[in-house]
């Protein structure tokens, strides 16, 4: 019989941790060719890091923003827009960027599994619309 999680916690009953139990997908178990069996993590196959660059121009220490899939459309040149979508930070606003360098990485995991990462250092730029509504003093200030 299943239980609710509110019912665990009402009745006071500890869940268990995640990745423990029968039916957690958080390892795989895979049968090596010398026939001991591997613990490999769960993961997506690829992933992509979004990055804005440090005022300097450099790669930042951690991401803005993780897809769990490689976006390989986007290289150096290429623009987009982020949305922002997390309540109580401008939920709605957009921002445009510029891909201004890639990096590409393929870890190589236990036996022969592996996973794509690509990071995207991006910057800030303006859109058409944006553009078009900047005054004489504002190029100024750029």
């Amino acid at each position: 019989m299943s239980r609710r999680k509110q019912d665990l916690k009402v009745e006071g009953k500890r869940r268990r941790a995640s990745g423990e139990g029968g039916n957690s997908k958080r390892f795989a178990f895979v049968k090596m060719p010398d026939g001991r069996e591997a613990r490999i993590p769960a993961a997506k196959d690829a992933g992509t890091f979004i990055c804005l660059a440090t005022p300097e121009g450099e790669w930042p220490d951690r991401a803005e923003i993780t897809l769990l899939y490689d976006v390989t459309h986007l290289v150096e040149g290429s623009t987009f827009r982020i949305k922002e979508m997390r309540p109580g930070h401008g939920m709605g606003k957009t921002k445009t960027v510029r891909v201004i360098e890639t990096d590409f990485e393929v870890e190589q995991h236990e036996g022969c599994y592996g996973q794509a990462k690509r990071a995207l250092l991006c910057v800030p730029v303006l859109s058409g619309k944006e553009a078009n509504a900047l005054t004489p003093d504002d190029l100024e200030n750029l």
